[in-house]
């Protein structure tokens, strides 16, 4: 297969990225200077792989705020190909004076094939360190979320189904529901990563890739629910909670399974829940939570590499 690399500023640069959090406006979010891009090329200078680098001082990151960054791979590429190109990234950040390259890459079950291929090319090939977080990802098929989940959590489910209506929120609603999470965690002496003015900064930017959901009752809010887009077939579930006086039913359970039917019906083949790690380490009990209402644990792995 013929190709090449280029690196290039990223400034202006229209083509679509495979994730939310590598397209033009996510990064300018992240951050507005520093970024660096990095292509693979093949036949008639279509892009085979992608990387986007933000560089300060002598640390180039990828990403900067953002769930993940890393190498996003269009097309399929030989191992020796895609060990060339991340060379090429190298020698190019290199030239830059960088002492340190970190990259958090995307959960292993997004693209199962290609986070293993560089995985043994970063770690294997070139020495990259790795460390690893636990995520839980939930498939998406035509049958409910109900069929995969325990049947103490499938009993939640149908009490709050008796209690509690469900519905997509209108942009008027979402400083209420923003609110109302943040209130949720403050129960559990717990924060949000960011502010409502981030917030509402994030969805202006990007009005398309959010969705929020509640479910309630015909005077308060039980349960709510931001959603990320990631991709044409990918939902990330940013925040969600449910309030402490519900504890016992659990109606963010029925809540999960209103959001799976709606994805379901948008094509969605997988719903990510997030890490289940606190202060580097497994949380057990979140972990537990997220496998009893039917998600699948899987890796999420970070790649660093400190230079001379």
């Amino acid at each position: 297969m013929a190709g090449s690399s280029r690196q290039r500023m990223a400034v202006n640069f229209s083509e679509e990225a495979l994730y939310v959090y590598n397209s033009s406006r996510h990064l300018q979010l992240q951050a507005k200077k520093g970024w660096v891009i990095f292509e693979l090329t093949g036949p008639r200078h279509t892009v085979i792989a992608r990387i986007s680098v933000n560089i300060k001082q002598s640390t180039a990151l990828s990403p900067v705020r953002a769930p993940f960054g890393s190498f996003e791979i269009y097309s399929r590429v030989s191992n020796a190909k895609l060990l060339k190109f991340v060379q090429f990234v190298e020698a190019g950040l290199a030239q830059k004076k960088i002492k340190q390259l970190v990259i958090k890459s995307w959960p292993v079950l997004y693209q199962p094939k290609q986070a293993i291929q560089l995985y043994n090319v970063l770690v294997d090939k070139l020495q990259f360190k790795v460390s690893e977080e636990v995520c839980s990802i939930i498939p998406v098929d035509k049958s409910g979320l109900n069929v995969r989940m325990k049947i103490s959590e499938r009993q939640k489910a149908r009490k709050a189904e008796k209690m509690f209506s469900f519905s997509m929120c209108k942009p008027t609603e979402f400083k209420t529901i923003y609110d109302f999470i943040l209130s949720c965690r403050h129960e559990r002496q717990q924060t949000l990563s960011l502010s409502w003015k981030e917030m509402r900064k994030t969805i202006s930017t990007l009005p398309k890739q959010f969705i929020f959901f509640k479910l309630a009752t015909a005077t308060d809010i039980a349960a709510a629910a931001i959603v990320i887009r990631v991709s044409d077939s990918i939902w990330y579930t940013f925040y969600y909670a449910h309030a402490a006086t519900y504890n016992k039913v659990s109606p963010v359970v029925h809540l999960l399974e209103c959001i799976y039917k709606y994805a379901a019906n948008e094509k969605i083949k997988l719903i990510d829940l997030g890490t289940s790690m606190v202060h580097d380490k497994v949380n057990k009990s979140l972990l537990h939570f997220k496998e009893s209402v039917g998600a699948v644990t899987g890796s999420k792995f970070t790649f660093s590499k400190m230079y001379d």
